[in-house]
């Protein structure tokens, strides 16, 4: 059995967000129909203007209730517990994830590492999926709030398999970006294939990462196409995809991914297998003749391009590709790798 603990925080009164309560419904809305947590096992919380909720006591109310349930169920149970909103990096493995009061409340946030804690030793899961879109900016000011009652003590012998995904880097920021709106000049890849337009394709300013992740889990992680994204899958289409999405914002954002006791062989999700149009986006900011060698600096494109222009390139070779500029011989060769034909990279040059 699936469930889920989703929170989504814009309302903060000093410091408001625009996109995570968007994030947090887009990705309570995956779970829903795609994830396998039915609706009655999912829990949102979400900040709004009309009152003060997002607290902290409703959600160790809402986990204390769903660890009650899942003990109590003999087949293997997983929870999500997804968090978008502002985060303080405590220390490399615990982030502070601030709630409705902060930062008038210096410190109330609730600490990632205890809740994790708490979630491993319920004796009620066999597979925790932690994701956190929030900064990890370091604050010795903020310390981050236990759960209430025995959460230190395990409960039972399940020891489950945990995966953790961070959007930023320890110490770093993490971004909110205005999305591309869906357009003619801008078509999803579903023209040939009836897929849906991606998530991170939408014209609302979300966070980086949550609409990464959600196009990962809808299919974008599945680099080998086989149809099944594992922990291990969507670890590595972090790893080599991320920054260069973020990159296309204009953003230095580089999430992570870790796994604890064999959390490699999660099983997330199936997807159906579709190969993209084209699986590598460059974007140009001068006004030159490019080169775009490949692999074995065989000439794969050339042409001239003026400061803007996009190329999109349809079944990229995996491996290493150097972009040249033969007009401008002071600018150095930009050397990138593509990680996949079934993956979409992107590029700036």
């Amino acid at each position: 059995m699936n469930y889920a603990i989703v929170i989504g925080i814009d309302h903060y009164e000093k410091k408001p967000l625009s996109g995570a309560v968007a994030d947090a419904k887009a990705f309570a809305n995956w779970l829903e129909t795609k994830g396998g947590v039915q609706k009655e096992n999912l829990k949102l919380f979400v900040s709004n203007s009309e009152d003060m909720l997002v607290s902290g006591p409703e959600i160790d109310i809402a986990i204390d209730k769903i660890n009650r349930a899942a003990r109590n169920n003999n087949e293997t149970n997983r929870l999500y517990f997804y968090f978008s909103g502002h985060g303080i990096g405590v220390t490399f493995d615990n982030t502070a994830l601030c709630l409705r009061l902060w930062p008038a409340l210096i410190n109330h946030c609730i600490s990632g590492l205890d809740y994790r804690t708490w979630f491993t030793n319920a004796g009620a899961f066999d597979e925790v999926l932690i994701f956190f879109d929030c900064c990890r900016e370091h604050d010795t000011l903020i310390k981050g709030n236990s759960p209430a009652g025995s959460w230190n003590l395990p409960i039972g012998n399940r020891n489950p398999r945990v995966l953790i995904c961070n959007s930023t880097a320890y110490g770093k920021l993490s971004y909110e970006v205005l999305m591309d709106p869906v357009s003619e000049s801008n078509p999803d890849r579903g023209a040939e294939t009836d897929a849906l337009p991606k998530e991170s394709e939408s014209d609302k300013k979300r966070g980086a990462f949550t609409t990464f992740l959600i196009d990962s889990l809808n299919g974008d992680a599945d680099s080998d196409g086989t149809g099944q994204i594992t922990a291990l899958a969507l670890k590595d289409h972090i790893r080599n995809n991320f920054k260069s999405h973020a990159e296309k914002f204009k953003k230095t954002q580089d999430a992570s991914a870790d796994t604890l006791n064999g959390g490699d062989q999660i099983l997330i999700c199936t997807v159906p297998v579709i190969l993209p149009e084209y699986n590598c986006i460059i974007t140009f900011e001068r006004n030159s003749n490019i080169t775009l060698y490949g692999p074995n600096f065989e000439s794969v494109w050339q042409g001239d391009v003026v400061a803007g222009q996009i190329l999109k390139l349809p079944e990229l070779a995996k491996g290493f590709h150097q972009l040249k500029d033969n007009l401008d011989t002071t600018v150095p060769p930009k050397t990138f790798i593509n990680y996949s034909p079934k993956t979409i990279s992107y590029e700036r040059f």
